[in-house]
């Protein structure tokens, strides 16, 4: 049953977070009719699945499990969302993963994946529009208003990386992973 359940919710996991990627390249955003009806769907299958297995005390910890993944899926990109990191919709698919895996390493191992394409994609981006120096120059001005106390004002010509297709991404390698028990030569010392 454990099994069948964690598939379930990688299967899932993996629809909204390929959709998602798909509006976020297509129209910059990412639909709460997406995310919201996910998150409540993650919080049943794990509150639920925990029941059918375990009763009551198997409730109880899946919900438990899965608050937790969501808070650390939310909390931490709520507050690079306030600094101006990233987009509301991917504060939500971000505590959408937190809440459809029900895992903290799912969220942690996404988000660390999720980074590290982000940052692939961004320096390809800034060699392909030989903006190099020029963003260099802003993440320099940036870093001494923001060390002063102030926040950054950044112009809004910068070019965008859609983060949604990095959660996707993320999340896709991390579900395998932690959820579908896939061990990939790395997984030692992520988690």
């Amino acid at each position: 049953m454990a099994a069948k359940l964690a598939l379930i919710s990688y299967v899932v996991l993996g629809v909204v977070l390929c959709i998602s990627a798909g509006t976020d390249l297509k129209t910059g955003k990412v639909y709460n009719w997406l995310t919201l009806p996910a998150i409540l769907l993650g919080f049943a299958l794990a509150v639920g699945g925990g029941a059918l297995m375990n009763g009551q005390p198997g409730a109880v910890a899946g919900l438990k499990d899965v608050s937790l993944a969501f808070a650390l899926g939310l909390v931490p990109f709520v507050v690079i969302f306030a600094a101006g990191g990233l987009g509301g919709g991917d504060v939500k698919l971000m505590a959408t993963v937190g809440a459809v895996s029900a895992q903290w390493q799912v969220v942690l191992g996404t988000a660390f994946y999720a980074f590290a394409v982000g940052m692939v994609m961004a320096v390809v981006l800034m060699i392909r529009r030989r903006i190099v120096k020029q963003t260099l120059g802003r993440v320099f001005t940036a870093a001494l208003t923001a060390a002063a106390g102030v926040k950054p004002s950044l112009p809004g010509d910068s070019p965008r990386i859609p983060f949604a297709l990095c959660i996707c991404l993320g999340g896709l390698l991390a579900g395998a992973e932690k959820m579908l028990h896939v061990n990939l030569p790395w997984s030692g010392w992520l988690y």
